[in-house]
């Protein structure tokens, strides 16, 4: 069984490694292009970010609110907004 800070070590090593992926491959301009952007609040590459590292931690949205571990600062309606948005190509 791993302990918490084990899971807080690996989670920070997944989010710089995303976040290193995200600048070497210019991910925010290529949202931009695909007119994915926020007029306000948080800002689409955070919430998109916060979206892979998910994926790579083998989390749902949902598990994370209920063990208290949402840290990403923005509520889900924030992910769902963004998700569900027509104007995103």
């Amino acid at each position: 069984m791993k302990s918490i800070t084990q899971d807080t070590q690996n989670d920070k090593k997944i989010s710089a490694s995303i976040s290193t992926f995200f600048n070497k491959y210019r991910i925010s301009p290529a949202l931009k292009s695909a007119n994915a952007y926020k007029s306000k609040g948080f800002s689409v590459i955070d919430v998109f970010q916060y979206l892979f590292c998910m994926v790579f931690t083998n989390r749902s949205m949902y598990m994370n609110i209920l063990m208290g571990k949402q840290d990403a600062g923005f509520k889900k309606d924030t992910v769902y907004r963004l998700i569900n948005s027509l104007h995103i190509n």
